[in-house]
């Protein structure tokens, strides 16, 4: 410890030293004699090389420098001067010292240079220069209001890294855009206009699958404003960064703990009727998912009778499952009428025969089977549709005045109501009379509304 304080102390006197090379310097500033200074501190340096480089050299070169920057007709290459120097200056006197005890013009004066053309080029949309300048006002921002040398005594520059922050978001670089928003957000600034930079954020980090840093500003987004919706950013992270059997698995976590709210449940719904209809899955794999859309869709309106969009997208989950299915029976059908078309003629010898037809009837039987079945689960799938997208258009069905979407949906209610009454009464024809008339009641009933709605 010793040791280090005797170190400290000779820097210290060397520091004292250099300074008072420069006192003649020091005098004719202060005398408004910049001319005077500028010979006195270039007779310094000529008369002790060693000088050169130093802190108090560099120093004592911006604030020269710094007044010639007041006449900048005269002196051009003025606040490129200060600016380097100062710069120098700053990685020599870590501690500033110098700028402490003289001061801090030529701090201010790049300070507001640096801003006037930092907001010219922003004006201009001159993106990358504007970027370039504000990022500097930050710098000098930074160490101004850090040693309390403004007479406002916050702690940082709020405009400035507004500025920075957006400057490099059109100049099209992400992480400087990243650095200079975060910094808003990690001191909670949080006026009405800045919800835009907090909601960026969450999407940068959603590209990036950076889960933790995502779960942080999300936290606090919420926190800052809480009457904005952010779920849907959560349940995009979740869209874009897990697979749909990870999605399938929180949805049942979250539903299980009764931690789901009415807009999750529908985008999980979409999220799932998305998946069910990705290249090379399996056919138990978008039953899966299309069973798993519509139970989101139904837990949605389950607390939200007013949701008619999800009723009818719970519906609209059953109608394609109907219609896989259905189209497995056409398929079989025409199976049957193969084995019919091509089966050869039957053998005469009796015995042949019997094995012949019993052979052709158990192949016709098992195809049968299959469409005796499938028709249970179609009837299913047929009665739930109907039953969800009734839901949905009775929410909108009396409304005196339909908005587009609303209207959009009554429209495709009425169509696919239609298509499925049309479906029953069909499959009711010379079976049962009764069931036939009342389908076909229904399916004049919606498709007569067709032309209300377009």
């Amino acid at each position: 410890m010793k040791k280090l304080m005797s170190v400290l102390t000779i820097l210290l006197a060397m520091h004292t030293v250099q300074a008072q090379d420069f006192d003649k310097v020091k005098t004719n500033l202060i005398l408004g004699k910049t001319d005077d200074a500028k010979t006195d501190y270039d007779k310094v340096l000529a008369k002790k090389a060693n000088l050169v480089g130093t802190a108090a050299a560099y120093y004592w070169k911006s604030k020269i420098y710094s007044a010639y920057n007041k006449d900048a007709v005269k002196y051009p290459n003025a606040y490129n001067e200060t600016k380097t120097a100062l710069d120098a200056y700053m990685k020599a006197d870590p501690s500033l010292q110098l700028a402490k005890d003289n001061g801090q013009e030529a701090f201010f004066d790049i300070y507001i240079k640096c801003f006037k053309v930092g907001v010219d080029s922003f004006n201009v949309k001159a993106w990358k220069g504007a970027a370039e300048n504000f990022e500097n006002v930050v710098k000098y921002s930074d160490i101004i209001f850090t040693q309390g040398w403004a007479s406002s005594k916050q702690k940082f520059d709020t405009t400035a890294l507004i500025y920075a922050g957006y400057s490099n978001q059109n100049a099209g670089d992400l992480e400087k855009t990243i650095f200079y928003y975060k910094r808003l957000v990690d001191n909670k600034v949080a006026t009405p206009e800045l919800v835009e930079v907090y909601r960026y954020l969450l999407l940068q980090f959603i590209d990036k699958k950076d889960k933790a840093q995502f779960d942080t500003y999300y936290a606090m987004s919420a926190a800052a404003y809480p009457n904005e919706s952010w779920v849907e950013y959560s349940t995009d992270y979740i869209d874009k960064n897990l697979s749909i059997d990870e999605k399938v698995e929180m949805f049942d976590k979250l539903v299980a703990v009764g931690s789901i709210s009415e807009l999750e449940s529908q985008m999980f719904g979409d999220m799932f009727m998305s998946g069910k209809n990705a290249e090379g899955l399996s056919q138990e794999k978008t039953e899966k998912y299309t069973a798993k859309a519509a139970e989101a869709y139904k837990k949605a309106f389950t607390m939200n009778n007013k949701n008619f969009a999800a009723a009818f997208n719970a519906g609209i989950s059953y109608y394609n499952a109907f219609s896989v299915l259905d189209e497995k029976v056409s398929v079989n059908l025409k199976a049957l009428q193969t084995i019919n078309s091509t089966k050869p003629v039957a053998p005469k010898d009796p015995k042949k025969k019997a094995a012949f037809d019993a052979f052709y009837k158990a192949k016709l039987d098992s195809v049968r089977k299959i469409n005796t079945s499938l028709d249970v689960t179609i009837k299913e799938n047929v009665d739930a549709a109907i039953e969800w997208i009734d839901k949905a258009f009775n929410v909108i069905k009396d409304k005196e005045k339909l908005e587009k979407t609303e209207k959009n949906v009554a429209l495709r209610s009425v169509d696919f109501l239609a298509t499925l009454y049309g479906y029953k009464r069909d499959k009711a024809r010379g079976k049962d009379q009764k069931a036939f008339d009342e389908f076909d009641a229904k399916f004049n009933i919606y498709d007569n509304l067709h032309d209300k709605y377009q």
